[in-house]
């Protein structure tokens, strides 16, 4: 694990001569580079550091025409190394660099004076203060001033010192999340293929792991890798540089700007929503401005919209909608820097807050605004409650919480959990994944289903409950799970309880109400009087408690709504099993020993059957004990 530290700083103040002498590595590498003896590409080399550890640096060009690979490169730095000339001073180019520092939030870095063997004591003292009184009231007040001279190899040391104590100030990335790299280098080398690199941003990657290319979604497999400068290593992690050798890609897949992840972890976007710091030096950014976005390593053109204003002053932020014209792999809470169309000149950046988004309406500008001022504070709490209100009574799961926020899924489950006890959210364990429901939405539906269950109650007395399927009935706009967790939570809080395969009230009697004991009494005894022809439902006035009767097994309903009583069906099956014991019976035998038609014979034999009292094979059927 590596710290990553960029260069900064106008054409020819000797960034890669600074670096050279630092890592005896030439960070120019392609043969117009040093031809021209500028800077074209990025460039990456390695510098170890006493503990161990390594530090990698991205040498940027320093020329206005190739500020796009400039930030490229400072989208995944840790700390910068700022070179400003003895004989030059402070240069617009230097000015734009530390603009795109500071709006891609690097702060942290240190100065190295240059060329100090072209110009005498006074003039150092003059520029290092000139420096000074630059970063005053700044994000980079901090930063030391390092006179060096990298032909003499004044001040080297003390440089390498410093850069060291900044790398361990600045520390390593945490690994904790989810894999993701993006990609500033693509090249084929000769035997392996098509070879990647860029800084792993989070995560840990290991060889034979599969990742995912975006824009595209194909997937590869890692075949082998080099972190930083370690050949044929097997696990790289957030804060290494990186090259992989994936199996099977082609060179035509994949270009500076795309991402490598673990599967399912990147976003490509079409549009972004982002909270945007307007330099004092730009223009009034206007609806519909047409303007180059630069986000991790890639570039695409988008029209801006701002959301609260017709403009964005300079000198001022504001909440920003990107309508892209390609869509751009992002996560919420990334980085970005905008630059003018034309001049191509830096204007302003700030951070995505949220990706995917529609297109802004004045209507309802307040709501997106509100919206986005939660996202930008990071309250979580706000965050999860807007998501919920809109996933209403689907709710929402850690993953596709995680998905629409990407915050961290334990602060997702911790914010969740805090929620829970403050009353305003339900969370559901549904198999292996957490759901979580507004609890207004929860608490309506509990109250529905108790207040079906009390009116079938106080409607039909004698009936046992509802059947177990009715709460889906109840309700039916409801998913399942939720259906289910609803139940669940009546049954835990004993309001509700299960009676064998109904469902009823707890304060619901279990034995037939003292008050309807002759009227079932007379029922029953009817229905016996039919003995095995049975009693036509339609013979009864109230279906409603002949219905609750066939619910608590006193009666049985055949086919055509003939009526039977329970026991007259268990005492003709243990006549059954006395009479044909395993030798079992035909339907002619059936109706022979019922004393009663075919119709009526097949009536029962189905009922048989379908009660599982009886097996079927052939013409016959067989008695099971009971």
């Amino acid at each position: 694990m590596g710290v990553i530290v960029g260069t900064a700083g106008h054409i020819d103040h000797g960034k890669s001569q600074l670096v050279k002498y630092l890592t005896g590595s030439d960070p120019d590498r392609l043969k117009e580079e040093k031809e021209r003896g500028i800077t074209i590409e990025l460039g990456y080399v390695f510098m170890p550091t006493p503990d161990g550890g390594v530090i990698s640096f991205i040498d940027v060009p320093g020329h206005e025409n190739f500020i796009r690979q400039m930030v490229a490169g400072t989208a995944t730095i840790d700390c910068f190394l700022l070179i400003v000339a003895a004989d030059e001073g402070i240069m617009p180019q230097t000015r734009e660099h530390l603009d795109i520092l500071k709006l891609l939030g690097v702060e942290n870095g240190i100065v190295a004076l240059t060329k100090c063997d072209l110009v005498d004591d006074d003039m150092q003292e003059l520029v290092e203060s000139e420096i000074v009184e630059y970063f005053e009231n700044s994000a980079f007040s901090e930063a030391s001033v390092y006179r060096v001279s990298s032909i003499t190899g004044e001040g080297m040391e003390e440089l390498r010192k410093a850069i060291f104590s900044l790398a361990e100030e600045t520390g390593q990335r945490q690994t904790g999340d989810r894999f993701r790299l993006d990609i500033d280098r693509v090249f084929v080398l000769e035997g392996f293929g098509t070879i990647i690199a860029g800084t792993a941003i989070s995560g840990i990657v290991s060889t034979g792991d599969e990742l995912e290319l975006q824009p595209g979604g194909k997937k590869y497999r890692v075949r082998s890798m080099r972190v930083n400068t370690s050949g044929d290593v097997k696990t790289g992690v957030a804060g290494d540089r990186i090259a992989l050798n994936l199996v099977g890609l082609h060179k035509d897949d994949v270009q500076r700007g795309s991402c490598i992840a673990e599967p399912g972890y990147l976003q490509v976007k079409g549009s972004l929503d982002t909270s945007l710091t307007l330099l004092k030096t730009a223009k009034p950014l206007k609806k519909h401005q047409r303007v180059r976005l630069h986000t991790g390593t890639a570039e695409v053109m988008a029209r801006a919209v701002p959301v609260e204003t017709e403009v964005i002053s300079p000198g001022t932020a504001g909440y920003v909608h990107f309508q892209l014209e390609s869509p751009v792999v992002v996560l919420p809470g990334d980085r970005f820097v905008v630059r003018n169309y034309s001049p191509v000149i830096t204007i302003g950046g700030g951070t995505i807050l949220e990706a995917g988004t529609r297109k802004v309406r004045k209507k309802y500008a307040p709501e997106r605004t509100s919206h986005l001022m939660a996202l930008e504070s990071g309250d979580i709490e706000s965050i999860l409650d807007e998501l919920l209100d809109d996933a209403g009574i689907n709710g929402v799961t850690l993953k596709s919480a995680e998905k629409s926020t990407s915050l961290a899924v334990d602060d997702i489950l911790n914010a969740l959990q805090e929620m829970e006890k403050k009353g305003k959210v339900e969370l559901i364990i549904d198999g292996s994944a957490h759901r979580a429901v507004g609890k207004n939405h929860f608490d309506k539906a509990c109250e529905r289903l108790v207040s079906s269950f009390a009116g079938h109650h106080e409607s039909n007395p004698v009936s046992p409950g509802l059947q177990l399927t009715e709460p889906s009935r109840i309700l039916k706009e409801y998913p399942q799970w939720f259906v289910k967790a609803a139940v669940n939570r009546l049954m835990e809080s004993c309001e509700l309880e299960r009676r064998e395969e109904w469902l009823a009230l707890s304060g619901h009697h279990r034995e037939i109400p003292s008050g309807y004991s002759e009227v079932v009494e007379a029922i029953i005894s009817r229905v016996e009087t039919g003995e095995n022809m049975g009693v036509s439902v339609v013979d009864f006035q109230d279906s409603a408690l002949v219905r609750a009767l066939i619910e608590r097994g006193l009666l049985h309903e055949q086919a055509d709504g003939v009526l039977v009583t329970s026991e007259r069906a268990g005492t003709l099956i243990r006549k059954l099993i006395e009479r044909f014991g395993e030798s079992g019976f035909t339907l002619g035998e059936l109706r022979d020993f019922l004393g009663v038609s075919r119709k009526v014979a097949l009536r029962w034999a189905e009922f048989f059957d379908s009660r599982g009292l009886t097996n079927r094979k052939g013409d016959r059927r067989f008695c099971k004990e009971i």
